[in-house]
């Protein structure tokens, strides 16, 4: 049987925004933006309408804990957020706010055949002091846990967690300073901007180019038809 070609990494296209490494733990942000539909390209984000398959524009943060080992012995887990909650977090982060919090809870997929759907689970906090009161050197805490539950619909169609029904599979918990935290969300506030600059104007840019060649094939048959013309002309005073 033929051996399995090895991968050049360093040739392979990576997504990755930003990471940030310790010696036990990793956390890293990645590209999962898309653009809007063209029926809605004043979103410039995809948010799920069925011109855009139903997928959004996400920003992924993806943590490793390599504690026990790595290879197999690693543990992964994955959330994601909207480029407006990558950009709330950042804007704690330029604020220099001493006390912050967001968290999320995520149901999805289809149930398995015990009625369990896919669970994420993501905290983000910043604490200025312990509770002795002594100011932290890594006041930031990331902890994301991936799981599952069963999905209970609610009024308004939406989708949460049955109570008592989550089950933890896989978590990774971090502790950062404010300059790592800064460097990764400032980053991804940079990226979600150069993103959303060529989206936005991708229209403009697309009617621009449509006017320009137009006016372009114009000149270019002005110019045949002069060349035409005198192409003509001295066929005529040979003749004559």
């Amino acid at each position: 049987m033929a051996k399995n070609e090895k991968k050049d990494w360093s040739q392979e296209v990576s997504g990755q925004i930003a990471v940030c490494k310790t010696d036990k733990t990793l956390l890293e942000l990645w590209d999962s933006l898309k653009p809007a539909s063209e029926l809605f390209p004043a979103h410039i984000h995809a948010a799920g309408e069925k011109a855009e398959m139903g997928e959004r524009s996400l920003i992924r943060l993806n943590m490793l804990d390599y504690s026990s080992g790595t290879g197999e012995k690693t543990v992964s887990v994955y959330a994601n957020i909207s480029p407006e909650e990558a950009r709330y977090v950042y804007s704690a982060l330029f604020c220099h706010l001493p006390d912050f919090a967001f968290s999320q809870d995520k149901i999805f997929g289809e149930p398995d055949e015990k009625g369990y759907s896919i669970v994420t689970k993501l905290q983000i906090a910043r604490y200025d002091v312990d509770q002795k009161g002594n100011k932290r050197n890594y006041p930031w805490y990331v902890e994301i846990q991936n799981g599952a539950g069963v999905a209970v619909r609610n009024a308004n169609g939406g989708r949460y967690c049955k109570k008592d029904s989550y089950v933890c599979h896989r978590k990774v918990r971090m502790f950062l300073s404010d300059r790592d935290m800064f460097v990764m969300f400032c980053r991804a506030d940079s990226y979600i901007r150069a993103f959303e600059m060529e989206y936005a104007f991708r229209q403009n840019r697309v009617g621009n180019f449509a006017n320009l060649f137009h006016l372009l094939n114009k000149e270019i048959q002005k110019v045949a038809d002069l060349v035409q013309f005198y192409g003509e002309s001295d066929g005529l005073r040979k003749v004559s």
